[in-house]
């Protein structure tokens, strides 16, 4: 499964979620030595926000979104922008809430917040931010109130907007250069001045990622097919695992695109998901374990079936089918507590065998009484290992009931090398059968009344 996660690449990322939920839209500018603002970009999406088209109608300036603030507002805009930019220390943020008015619905309230790229001598390079819509939250918060933890997440969510990313770096592909806003410079030890940005990410993913997974990220990360991998797309995401931060999550993000939709510039971002992904794995096994006995249910049974009918069956793929015998005598008899003790014990026994010989097999409680094992040993294997299988189950001895049998049929692929895994299961269930059969026979026991 993670695997397939791996290798999943999706324009739907945590950006989108949040545009979608709060709507956002990416910006940037750059600066000259003096810091005098020689470009400025509104993304497409920033212009649908406040209902413009294009650049006709909103123009690539800053006067543009000076002269739509609020005149309550627009004066401590102004001086915060200019002051994160000016600020050859770096320890200003630009990080604001205000009022501007849109094309087509008034005036909204909005949340911007931005980080500079500055030389070595502290003079900014250029700052790219996101614009958030929170005029929904602002009308809100008189319940907000009312709900403290609800509004104490809706807020963290805001504050932390800008530094969701461990790193951030603003890519463009045409010039192959690269811009890093990474807060904490977590990747810096890993960045070398002279190379381009080509080079430098693939530098990055070779020494941040887990030798598993360095194969797919440095394809994923490859900037030489970005571009038309990226066409007519806002975003592409995949998750991989890094050696020192766990599972994270990579996102290109458009923000310049030429006029067939390929992307030119981008932002490269990372974000931590260990935590998340540690939760989705244990719902995952969860929902592939029988919670009585800790061994596989029967939706992964089916999912393993489902697996074998689209791909070929191992030469030593062994299937086994088992069932406890007089379970519903010691239920109807002993009660419930002792058949749970059946099952326990058979569950604890097959896994034993399993583990003391070394035989790699998956085990499904599928019913009631009814296990499948699937396993990958020869025959001559099995049938040597077979006597430590019934010496485990005679040796076995409960609190309730004091004897454990069992009847199993094993179907080889080696044997049958035309039977489909459907066959096999069925051919298993058969032989199974009519070892029960011969059991009650053999212990002078009525079947029908067991």
């Amino acid at each position: 499964m993670s695997d397939k996660l791996s290798k999943n690449q999706t324009d739907i990322n945590a950006v989108d979620l949040i545009q979608e939920a709060l709507g956002s839209g990416p910006w940037h500018m750059e600066f000259d030595e003096n810091a005098n603002l020689i470009s400025c970009f509104w993304s497409p999406v920033f212009r649908r926000m406040i209902g413009y088209k294009n650049t006709s109608d909103f123009p690539d300036e800053l006067e543009s979104f000076f002269n739509l603030l609020h005149e309550e507002d627009r004066e401590s805009v102004v001086t915060h922008y200019w002051n994160a930019v000016k600020d050859y220390t770096g320890r200003t943020t630009y990080d604001i809430e205000y009022r501007l008015l849109t094309h087509n619905r008034g005036y909204r309230w909005f949340h911007a917040a931005g980080r500079v790229a500055r030389r070595e001598d502290g003079s900014p390079v250029s700052i790219v931010g996101f614009f958030i819509d929170i005029d929904d939250k602002k009308t809100a918060e008189e319940r907000l109130r009312l709900t403290n933890k609800a509004r104490a997440e809706q807020l963290q969510i805001l504050q932390s907007l800008a530094n969701m990313y461990f790193s951030m770096h603003l890519i463009n592909l045409r010039t192959d250069s690269v811009k890093e806003y990474s807060a904490d410079g977590a990747l810096r030890d890993f960045l070398a001045k002279d190379m381009g940005a080509t080079r430098l990410i693939s530098h990055v993913m070779e020494n941040v990622v887990v030798p598993e997974y360095k194969k797919s990220a440095l394809a994923f990360t490859d900037l030489t097919t970005l571009a038309k991998r990226m066409q007519g797309l806002k975003s592409l995401s995949s998750e991989f695992i890094g050696i020192h931060t766990g599972w994270f999550i990579a996102n290109f993000i458009t923000v310049e695109a030429d006029r067939n939709g390929c992307p030119t510039v981008v932002l490269f971002t990372t974000q931590a998901i260990d935590e998340t992904k540690k939760k989705e794995q244990v719902l995952f096994i969860r929902s592939v374990t029988d919670e009585m006995t800790g061994l596989l249910n029967r939706r992964a049974y089916e999912e393993e079936l489902s697996y074998y009918r689209e791909n070929p069956i191992d030469d030593d793929l062994v299937f086994i089918s088992f069932d406890i015998n007089r379970l519903k005598y010691v239920n109807d008899n002993l009660g419930h507590a002792a058949g749970d003790e059946l099952i326990r014990g058979f569950s604890s026994t097959i896994k034993e065998y399993a583990d003391k010989n070394a035989i790699n097999a998956k085990i499904y409680r599928i019913g009631g009484d009814e296990f499948i094992a699937i396993a990958h040993i020869s025959q001559e294997e099995f049938l040597k290992s077979e006597a430590n299988l019934k010496k485990l189950f005679a040796q076995w001895d409960g609190r309730h009931v004091h004897k454990l049998d069992i009847s199993y049929g094993c179907a080889f692929c080696r044997e049958c090398p035309n039977y489909s895994i459907d066959d096999l299961a069925k051919l298993a269930d058969k032989l199974m059968y009519k070892a029960k059969s011969n059991y009650y026979k053999s212990h002078g026991i009525d079947r029908r009344s067991n």
